[in-house]
């Protein structure tokens, strides 16, 4: 620091740094949560449609909000690996109870359809016909066969994810693909199944990332008070809940403002009392609420010691991690260029130790734009601003820092 300045500071203490780690862990959490939702209504729709071969998924139940950083990293791990065994699973049992359904279609005797020949053939005549009508049936029961392979494969291709009418629409493709008695009909619903499950793929993809992004989102803002973060709480789960395929950048922004803007308040109020207990331990005068003014306001006086009738002003910008000081004498004091400049000179003699105080404090000063005494006046504030230490206070303290 010197006579006046301005610097940025950072707040590193173990309370802030948990707060930061927490908050990162509880995004993880929070998307992890919402992939485990989303393959419990799965699971569910699931077996709606093929009865209990499909095992049920349990809910999970929520953390406490307090839940620490290793808490909810634990929690996150073990959600994850829950989530992607239990979809193994379903998926393997999904894909289990429709390929008997489609091989019980593939294998479903052929409709024989005959007509009364005007002459009915005997001898090796008979004998030929029945060989080409067996040939015939078996080659029919090869295509269903290959069918329903490459139905299997596309179905594997379905994204767990999606809804239920979509997946319906590509399963009616399916069984009609296997059911149909023409080889051209059964092209026509791979085709048109192919293409659904592309589409499918695609739109989950999309509503997958925005749903996620949502939660990671929604989780920065569980530690922000006000009605402002709560409303854009409620904008963030109707993303999820009606499955919209982008977080619009409008509701990005406005989050990441109000909890940049509360991260800012959070420091700038450590900072404050860190600055308060350090420039009293310094023997300077504060009064008492120096660090609400200086956080409320932005703006507080401190006395300097030895000094009668000269201070410091701080001053801390509002929406950034920015302090501002300069000497400052009281209107109704003596001074002059030279009371002026050793009370600069006695601000800026204490500047190390100010600075390593902080530190010791956990807020650290970056480097900044400083002048030097005597390149700036000292300017004059109005009567009363800079609090005045009761005679025998500055005694007082002597013996208690002795004792």
């Amino acid at each position: 620091m010197s006579s006046m300045g301005s610097a940025s500071y950072r707040v590193e203490t173990p309370e802030e740094i948990e707060t930061r780690r927490r908050r990162a862990a509880r995004e993880r959490y929070r998307q992890a949560a919402l992939r485990h939702a989303t393959l419990v209504a799965e699971t569910a729709a699931c077996r709606a449609a093929h009865g209990k071969r499909v095992t049920a998924l349990r809910r999970v139940t929520d953390l406490p909000a307090r839940s620490t950083a290793d808490q909810l990293e634990a929690a996150a791990d073990a959600l994850i690996a829950e989530t992607e065994y239990a979809r193994k699973v379903m998926k393997g049992e999904v894909e289990d109870a429709f390929h008997a359904e489609l091989t019980a279609l593939a294998h479903r005797p052929a409709p024989r359809v005959s007509r009364r020949p005007e002459v009915e053939p005997t001898g090796p005549d008979a004998a030929e016909t029945e060989r080409r009508r067996a040939l015939e049936e078996a080659e029919a029961a090869a295509r269903r066969s290959e069918i329903a392979r490459r139905v299997a494969e596309l179905t594997a291709r379905l994204p767990v994810g999606v809804p239920a009418p979509v997946r319906e629409r590509c399963l009616r493709n399916a069984r009609q693909a296997v059911s149909s008695e023409g080889t051209a009909a059964a092209e026509l619903a791979l085709a048109a199944m192919e293409e659904g499950i592309a589409r499918a793929v695609r739109e989950q993809r999309r509503v997958d990332l925005a749903a996620e992004q949502a939660a990671a989102l929604a989780a920065r803002l569980e530690d922000v008070p006000g009605d402002r973060a709560a409303a854009l709480a409620e904008r963030l789960a109707a993303v999820v809940e009606e499955r919209r395929p982008q977080v619009p950048s409008d509701l990005v922004a406005a989050v990441d403002a109000v909890v940049r803007e509360a991260d800012t308040e959070r420091r700038r109020r450590i900072a404050a009392q860190a600055l308060a207990q350090v420039l009293a331990d310094l023997d300077y005068h504060v009064d008492e609420g120096f660090e609400t003014l200086l956080a409320d306001r932005g703006t507080a006086y401190a006395a300097l010691p030895d000094e009668p009738g000269y201070g410091l002003k701080v001053l801390f910008d509002r929406g950034s991690s920015t302090l501002q000081h300069i000497v400052v004498r009281d209107a109704g004091a003596d001074g002059g260029g030279s009371a002026d400049l050793r009370a600069q000179k006695a601000f800026c003699a204490q500047h190390a130790a100010l600075t390593a105080l902080l530190r010791t404090r956990h807020v650290e000063l970056g480097k900044g734009d400083v002048r030097e005494p005597g390149t700036v006046p000292v300017p004059r504030v109005g009567v009363g601003h800079i609090p005045v230490r009761e005679r025998g206070q500055h005694k007082q303290r002597e013996r208690e820092a002795g004792a």
